[in-house]
């Protein structure tokens, strides 16, 4: 189990290394070179005290998923919880998993709809603010199970969680969340239960290495047992996370997630970050730079030109798309290229179509120019379509290529 562990979470970190290739590091605060926030589900009876407790000693602040019921008898404790600066989301109302667990077949996912699954989300934040003073504003998935139904009638419900809160997080989950990337109703949670400090610590240096938001999820809070987050692997932790010297920012998981939501912001527009294009309202699909995927060797988006530049003829850049019906689109080609430059083939394509034409001068590198390509008759649903270089170069550059528009043809 240990070594499957370890393995996942380095192919975890080659794969957050690719994606970010093109982006500058992400700017935690203060100059640190990562976020960690400690969650814990369920309101377990150990969360307030021991829980809390110690990481008040450390001033270091979690966040705790809450079943409002399991609060009860020690409401009291909780209160200290919420008074002491730490934060408290919804854990749903009664914790549904699927069926296949025997003790959750009366509350099973299988039965739920989203109509009912929205209902309990409220009336958990209702109750927690009745008892708490609070509203949460994050969500954990019980089980880190998000659908609801069965078989046809199966539904995810991360849109809902997506609408009512600020976050949603998994549970036993293979990697730390890329800020850049990540969709904050699906947060990646990975489990910290059970382990030493010294079987996290791999975990947490090479989140740093990659800039990356490690959210560890647990349960109950001591020295043994099942679903244990052990005392003495949070005190380890909390010591590290405090030093000034290993570029630790720890915080509960609504406050990172708000200042990543905040960068996000800020950068928009200056970031490639791979996605799904679709139609605007006009029927027309903008295939601009950020969203593409550079593939190859020396393949660089430039975000100050939001555009990509590729030197070797095995560069390429490919864009994904979802079209609402099968029809032909007219290509546009957004480039630019200095005169020494000027000339190379390129090609477009899409399944078994190809448009090819030559990179004609646009003036200068600065300088940027829109030309028709061709025509494609594009599918419904998905499609993909891909630039590269026609032939082969030994040295110079391609072009800089900042948008592929798509135009509807009219018939």
């Amino acid at each position: 189990m240990k070594l499957i562990f370890s393995v996942s979470a380095l192919l975890a970190v080659f794969f957050v290394l690719n994606a970010n290739a093109q982006n500058p590091d992400f700017p935690w605060p203060e100059g640190k070179n990562m976020a960690i926030s400690l969650s814990f589900d369920d309101a377990r009876a150990s969360n307030p005290d021991p829980g809390a407790t110690l990481l008040n000693e450390y001033g270091v602040k979690a966040t705790f998923y809450v079943v409002p019921a399991s609060m009860e008898p020690n409401i009291e404790g909780w209160k200290m919880v919420v008074a002491t600066g730490h934060e408290i989301g919804n854990h749903s109302l009664y914790h549904p998993c699927s069926g296949n667990f025997v003790w959750s077949r009366n509350k099973a996912l299988e039965d739920y709809t989203i109509q009912r699954m929205r209902n309990e989300l409220t009336a958990t934040n209702d109750e927690v603010e009745r008892l708490l003073g609070v509203r949460p504003e994050v969500f954990a998935y019980p089980c880190g199970l998000s659908f609801v139904g069965k078989g046809e009638e199966t539904q995810s419900y991360v849109p809902l969680i997506a609408e009512m809160f600020l976050s949603g997080r998994g549970w036993k989950d293979e990697a730390p969340v890329d800020p850049y990337y990540a969709d904050m109703a699906q947060l990646t949670g990975m489990e910290m239960d059970n382990m030493s400090f010294e079987e996290i610590l791999p975990i947490i240096e090479a989140a740093a290495e990659n800039r990356q938001w490690l959210v560890l999820a647990g349960h109950e809070n001591g020295t043994e047992g099942n679903q244990t987050t052990y005392l003495s692997m949070l005190r380890k932790l909390c010591e590290y996370a405090n030093d000034p010297a290993n570029g630790v920012w720890i915080a509960p998981v609504g406050t990172v997630a708000k200042y990543v939501k905040e960068k996000r912001e800020e950068m928009e527009g200056n970031l490639n970050i791979p996605g799904i294009s679709k139609p605007a309202a006009n029927g027309t699909v903008y295939l601009t730079a950020e969203k593409g995927r550079g593939i190859g060797p020396d393949i660089q988006y430039m975000p100050e030109w939001n555009a990509f530049g590729w030197f070797t003829a095995k560069d390429r850049v490919e864009w994904d798309m979802n079209l609402p019906k099968k029809g032909t689109y007219e290509v546009w080609m957004d480039w630019s290229v200095s005169d020494e430059e000027a000339g190379k083939p390129f090609v477009i394509t899409s399944g078994d179509q190809t448009l090819q034409g030559v990179v004609k001068p646009s003036g200068s590198w600065e300088t940027f120019q829109k030309i028709k390509v061709g025509e494609l008759l594009l599918d419904e649903d998905f499609n993909r379509i891909i630039v590269a270089s026609g032939e082969g170069f030994d040295k110079g550059a391609l072009m800089d290529l900042k948008a592929l528009t798509l135009v509807p043809v009219k018939k």
